[in-house]
This record gives structure tokens, C-alpha cells and sequence, in this order.
């Protein structure tokens, strides 16, 4: 995941990008760069609005508000509260405020200024990167978060609640006016710089959370995709954020640790037993192949040396053979019968000639593929059949030269 915080400033000359990359559960790296210099190739691309650039607004929604009049409501509702021209502006509401809209009820309006939008984009499109979501840097929570930013020189205090984002008021004694600061469920985190300030001016201590963390954390937790409108993404992006998305969870979320561990656990079995199996074969084989010289041997005792048992073995049965007036595999009449087996149809061979258990033929024509299934029913008999020439073909045993 690619997350770039979208600049604070309006300014004509191009920005520079603070960005992050992550794994979506932790930050991997962090720098600042020109959209240029930004990594291509980082995953989902999230943009970060910053607090800064965005008004809260609770609006109640009429019952049948939704479809093409919710547009139109939200000026109407929003149009004494805003100072600029709702047409300028980019208002956004919750997923689920779409289907509220029907029945009607109070919902959060996220209000940002749409040149402003079209400036921080610009540069990351001409760049190559499409930005797949945007994310508020900070957005009305439930349970109150005080968020102290900056440096002790440039510090800024702001504070989620159920009743929207609120910039707190540099002097510290306005403080006791926000009731939410005297929450007991109230949560405090500070960047780095700001760590012992906050130790100093708030009665509990604050949790640890860089700018890097608090993008990840808006990218990966908040309910709200400002990328609508003009920048919506269709139903392929959608797709393809859901599987990234999915994918580094299964990949990092410590919920799909014990999966994770499972089909490591499993895919090391397999390999293990596979290779124990293969292993066994090969063991089997290789006992087979020390056995057969010394059959060969015990059968035939004049046999001193062995090169190719299972040849000499068919050489020495079909001497025996001979001896004995019976026909040897390899003798006229079992190649000629065997040749007819797979001789296709049509095929007459002109001449036959046949010497020191071979079986010449001449004038037959063979395709590869029945040249391929002549051999694999001949291979049965430990014969083979090879071609010599145009039309010439040669049937001997196996392991003939």
C-alpha cells in the first residue's frame, strides 16, 4: 500500500508528497518526494486528506432524499452554512448514508474545495499513479481522540469526537470548555516532537503515533472514500482495491497468523513426503537395476561381463531359442507378424529383407502420429520401429543400435 498525504497548502508551484509505504498493518518506509519520484509499483494507492482542508457538517436527511435529488438536498440543507458556492465545493457522505437517505435521519457531510482537489491530483496523475481511495486524515469518532500534531513551534491540538473535528484553541485555558476533554473514555496520541508537551498540559499520557502511523491508520480504518463524484472509481477498481486489500491481510493481519502458519505447516509436509516418496522410488529402482546384472549372471554363468543386462538377457534367451529350434522374438516370423499389427490400412510394403534379426521394409509410408502409435503397441514386445530413409524402415528389438 502506497499512502501519500495530499498537501496542506494551495499553491501554484508542484508539491512535494509526504508519503508511506505499508504492508497494511505497519509502516515500511517513509520519505518525502516530488509525484515524479513516488514508487509506481507500492500496491494500492491511498491519498490522505489532511484535516486542514476539510469542513464536518451533521445534516438530517429528509425521508426519500436518495437517488439523483441527494445532491441537490445537501446544497439546499448546507447552502446557509457554507461560504462558498456549493457547486465548488466537493460534499461527500458516508457508504452507508446512500441507503439512510430513504428514511431519513441526521448523517455527517464531509465538505472539501474541489479545485483544491482537482491542484493535489493533478501532479500524481501526470505521474502515473491513480489514487484508489481518499481517506480523511482525521474524521468524528464515537469514543473522543485528541490528536496534539506538529512541533513545540508550529503545534497544532485536534480533537475527534461524536460532535465532528474541532481545532482547539492555542491557549491551553480555553481547553475546559470542550466537555469531550473531560471524557473518561478520552484518548490521547502525539507525534514524537509533541510527546513531552502533551505529558506536560494533559492529565494522562499520550500514545506514540507519527504522522506515517495516523495516514495508516485513516487509510486502513476509516468508513469514509472521499473518491467520489468526479473521482469515482468503477466497479474494476473496486474490484481490484478489494483483492489488494484482502491480500496483505491475508498476507500480515495477525488474525491470519494461525492460517498462515497452517499452510506454511502444510505446504512443508507435502514437500517432505513427496520427496520421501520420491525417494523411496528411486531406492526401490535403483535395488531392481543392482539385481538384474547378477539374474543375468546366476541365469547365464558364461556372461563375465555385464554392459546392458536386459539386452544381453534377450540375446542370450534368443540363442537359447535357436538352439532349440524355437522362434525368438526377433526371428523372420514374429517381426513380419508383429509388422502387421500396426501397418495401417492401405500401407503394402514393396520389399522385405530381413538379416541378423532385422526386419528391413521398403516402399511403406508412415505419418508421425501413426510412425508414434505403431511404437507404443510395439514397445510391449520390446521391439521398435525406426526409419531409415524416405521410405525404408528398420523393426528390431529395443536398444538396437
Amino acid at each position: 500500500m502506497l499512502i501519500i498525504a495530499l498537501p496542506h497548502s494551495h499553491s501554484t508551484a508542484p508539491p512535494d508528497y509526504a508519503y508511506a509505504e505499508s504492508d497494511g498493518q505497519s509502516v515500511l518506509r517513509s520519505a518525502s518526494s516530488a509525484a515524479a519520484a513516488l514508487p509506481l509499483h507500492a500496491g494500492e494507492v491511498v491519498g490522505v486528506v489532511p484535516h486542514s482542508r476539510l469542513s464536518w457538517f451533521s445534516v438530517p436527511l429528509p425521508p426519500g432524499s436518495q437517488g439523483n435529488r441527494l445532491d441537490a438536498v445537501l446544497a439546499g440543507l448546507l447552502e446557509d452554512r457554507l461560504l462558498d458556492d456549493p457547486q465548488q465545493l466537493h460534499l461527500v457522505l458516508p457508504a452507508e448514508a446512500r441507503a439512510q437517505a430513504r428514511s431519513g435521519g441526521d448523517t455527517w457531510v464531509a465538505v472539501c474545495d474541489k479545485q483544491w482537489f482537482r491542484d493535489s491530483l493533478a501532479p500524481l496523475q501526470a505521474a502515473g499513479l491513480t489514487v484508489q481511495r481518499l481517506v480523511p486524515e482525521l474524521s468524528p469518532s464515537e469514543t473522543p481522540l485528541l490528536h496534539v500534531l506538529g512541533t513545540p513551534d508550529h503545534a497544532s491540538c485536534v480533537l475527534t469526537h461524536a460532535q465532528g473535528v474541532t481545532l482547539l484553541p492555542p491557549n491551553t485555558a480555553q481547553w475546559p470548555a470542550f466537555a469531550a476533554l473531560r471524557d473518561p473514555a478520552l484518548h490521547i496520541h502525539a507525534e514524537p516532537a509533541m510527546v513531552a508537551r502533551a505529558q506536560q498540559l494533559l492529565p494522562q499520557p499520550p500514545v506514540l503515533q507519527s504522522a506515517p502511523q495516523r495516514w495508516l491508520a485513516a487509510a486502513s480504518q476509516t468508513r469514509w472514500d472521499l473518491a467520489q463524484g468526479e473521482w469515482t472509481q468503477g466497479g474494476r477498481q473496486r474490484l481490484q482495491r478489494w483483492l489488494q486489500s484482502s491480500w496483505q491481510s491475508v498476507r500480515h493481519a495477525p488474525a491470519w497468523h494461525p492460517v498462515r502458519v497452517g499452510v506454511v505447516s502444510l505446504l512443508v509436509v507435502q514437500w517432505v513426503g513427496l520427496n520421501a516418496l520420491a525417494w523411496r522410488e528411486q531406492h526401490a529402482m535403483e535395488q531392481q537395476q543392482r539385481t538384474l546384472p547378477n539374474i543375468l549372471k546366476t541365469t547365464f554363468p558364461h556372461v563375465t561381463l555385464v554392459v546392458d543386462a536386459p539386452l544381453q538377457m534377450q540375446r542370450e534367451v534368443d540363442a537359447l531359442k535357436q538352439q532349440t529350434g524355437a522362434a525368438s522374438s526377433t526371428d523372420f516370423e514374429p517381426l513380419l507378424a508383429a509388422l502387421a499389427l500396426v501397418l495401417p490400412s492401405g500401407q503394402t510394403p514393396t520389399q522385405l529383407h530381413f538379416d541378423d534379426h532385422v526386419l528391413r521394409i521398403q516402399g511403406m509410408s508412415l505419418t508421425d502420429e501413426e510412425s508414434r502409435l505403431a511404437n507404443n503397441t510395439l514397445h510391449a514386445q520390446g521391439l521398435r520401429l525406426r526409419q531409415e530413409g524416405n521410405d525404408n524402415w528398420l523393426l528390431q528389438a529395443e536398444g538396437t543400435p
